[in-house]
């Protein structure tokens, strides 16, 4: 059962102004008003009140009949951080890095089984977002790190055999937890990735290097599992 927002200014009322967010959300074209209060189970004059409040807070915009996400709430969204503790121990192990490779450089965590971006240099995003394949995302070197870093590491990431994980699991432990990737994706292109160590029941994180060169920089991996420590010190 909907929860009821007749108790006042109390969850009630913030759980069924969420409740009417993510229905206009789950709508790209649009949520009429019948529409909005079979999907929340709110009354039809509630959920016309709550939409209208929302709408004079920007949260909510009405076109017609029908209602969008507002502009205030795409705002709200771009100052999303999947993890803000990391993000700023990384600020300048990360710059360091980027600098002295003169490559580009990513963080990333782990979530929900989906390899996150927390930070990006020289063009991260559009690395990750180029990868045409989304499984193959699960076979660069930052995945593997990241997969490998788990709680529950025995288990094979996506596209992953028992046996194939195994063998890249104990290379990756072996190394001290640094995966390398030297022309395995993308010809011409070599990445080092080091694991990195958060403190408490945290996602797995990562950071990784990507070089474009044809010969994998001897220092790479060593420079990478340097900053992935003064990141880790960061978080003490």
């Amino acid at each position: 059962m909907a929860a009821s927002p007749s108790a006042g200014p109390g969850r009630g009322v913030l759980d069924a102004g969420f409740q009417i967010l993510e229905a206009i959300s789950a709508a790209p074209e649009g949520c009429g008003l019948s529409q909005l209060a079979r999907t929340t189970g709110l009354a039809k004059a509630t959920a016309y009140r709550l939409a209208e409040q929302l709408v004079a807070l920007g949260a909510v915009q009405r076109v017609e009949q029908r209602y969008f996400v507002g502009e205030r709430m795409a705002e709200l969204g771009r100052h999303w951080q999947a993890a803000p503790t990391l993000s700023r121990a990384v600020q300048r192990p990360s710059r360091v890095l980027a600098a002295v490779t003169n490559s580009t450089v990513a963080v990333c965590i782990l979530d929900a089984g989906a390899v996150r971006l927390v930070s990006g240099l020289k063009g991260a995003e559009f690395f990750l977002g180029a990868i045409a394949d989304p499984e193959l995302v699960y076979r660069t070197a930052l995945a593997q790190v990241l997969f490998a870093g788990r709680a529950d590491n025995t288990v094979p990431p996506p596209t992953y055999s028992a046996t194939e994980w195994q063998r890249v699991y104990s290379g990756i432990v072996d190394a001290g937890m640094v995966s390398v990737d030297h022309h395995k994706l993308i010809a011409g292109i070599c990445c080092a990735a080091a694991a990195i160590r958060q403190p408490g029941n945290c996602d797995a994180a990562a950071i990784g290097c990507i070089s474009l060169s044809q010969q994998l920089p001897p220092n790479l991996p060593g420079l990478v599992a340097h900053a992935a420590r003064e990141i880790e010190k960061n978080l003490r």
